[in-house]
């Protein structure tokens, strides 16, 4: 054990050797596979980003979020709906005696 300060009273255990012996190795073909998969998706992603950039060049902004809050507000001058009543206590006991009869 070690301590970070002889002040601290937290101590950091060192990991057993057979940890870093243990860690498996990826294969090349599956770490290739993965960073072409990565970019892959940062380049569909920055596609589309542009894409949606020119198609709106010259346009006003749309702001998308305009409708959703006009909805809201709507929902809220509605007003709250009736309650359905007060809660029931579920009598797990009772419901399976009626189940066996």
């Amino acid at each position: 054990m070690s301590t970070t300060s002889p002040l601290s009273n937290v101590y950091y255990l060192a990991p057993p050797a057979s940890v870093a012996e243990q860690r498996p190795r990826r294969s090349r073909g599956l770490t290739l596979h993965h960073r072409l998969l990565a970019f892959w998706w940062r380049l569909r992603l920055t596609t589309a980003e542009v894409v949606a950039t020119v198609r709106r060049f010259g346009r006003a902004p749309v702001d998308a979020d305009a409708a959703f809050l006009e909805q809201r507000a709507d929902l809220i001058l509605a007003g709250p709906r009736p309650s359905a009543g007060p809660a029931q206590i579920i009598d797990f006991v009772a419901a399976r005696t009626r189940l066996r009869a």
